[in-house]
């Protein structure tokens, strides 16, 4: 097993794309275990860094019912050109109940619910690389990789790197691009199969990518279930 004092250098290395960081977690005693602990551990410092910025954003913006008051405004005022037939105020009940919800679910408000991010931001990364590492095995022995699933589940562990810039978010209002973590995390994870099942640079690629395919076709059929579901509906 690995140290967590380890674990810095790896992220660094797998993020330039180095081949030593996934090397070391294939030859790990437990791969998959210490992709646990490598992703848990990640996890934990950016749901920390998020939680810190979202209680430093919080706390320079005006309170909450100063926002609504204003969004109140604004919508009686835009409500003076409404048809005579709209009641403004149903707008106005279901202005406030969404606003409640936004600032309830966002932190905004205070209150506990703010901490579940340095729980459910460990609990996605953990899900995300167990079904991403699971598809890109199984594509990747299709296409004829060597690899065996524990050490594919270690290298691909690594596809959380990229997050470590997350950690930039416990400064308020600042994000970062969830479209460079994606390319940054199928690259991290092209360079983890290549490695773990020994494939040429175009079947690695396409492992990689496997699990964003898959993904992309399930969102298109939900789309078009959706799309005929609306249609029936429309019909009756």
């Amino acid at each position: 097993m690995l140290q967590p004092r380890a674990y810095p250098e790896l992220i660094g290395k797998a993020l330039v794309l180095e081949a030593e960081p996934f090397m070391v977690m294939v030859d790990d005693d437990d791969p998959w275990v210490e992709g646990i602990f490598l992703t848990i551990s990640l996890g934990f410092l950016v749901g920390v860094a998020r939680l810190i910025g979202g209680v430093l954003t919080a706390a320079t913006l005006p309170p909450p019912d100063a926002i609504l008051a204003t969004l109140l405004q604004g919508w009686r005022q835009y409500s003076l050109y409404l048809p005579q037939q709209v009641n403004p105020a149903i707008g106005e009940a279901a202005l406030r109940e969404s606003w409640a919800m936004a600032a309830y679910w966002g932190g905004y408000s205070g209150g506990w619910l703010r901490l579940l991010t340095v729980i459910t931001t460990p609990a996605s990364f953990l899900l995300q690389w167990l079904v991403a590492g699971a598809l890109v095995y199984a594509v990747a022995r299709l296409l004829g990789g060597t690899g065996a699933l524990n050490p594919t589940l270690g290298a691909t562990a690594l596809m959380v790197a990229p997050n470590v810039l997350r950690l930039f978010e416990a400064i308020p209002f600042v994000a970062v691009s969830q479209l460079l973590l994606t390319v940054w995390g199928v690259l991290v994870l092209y360079r983890a199969v290549e490695v773990a099942h020994e494939l040429p640079w175009s079947r690695a690629l396409l492992a990689a990518l496997a699990p964003w395919i898959l993904l992309a076709l399930l969102a298109f059929v939900i789309s078009l279930l959706v799309g005929a579901g609306i249609v029936m509906w429309s019909q009756t």
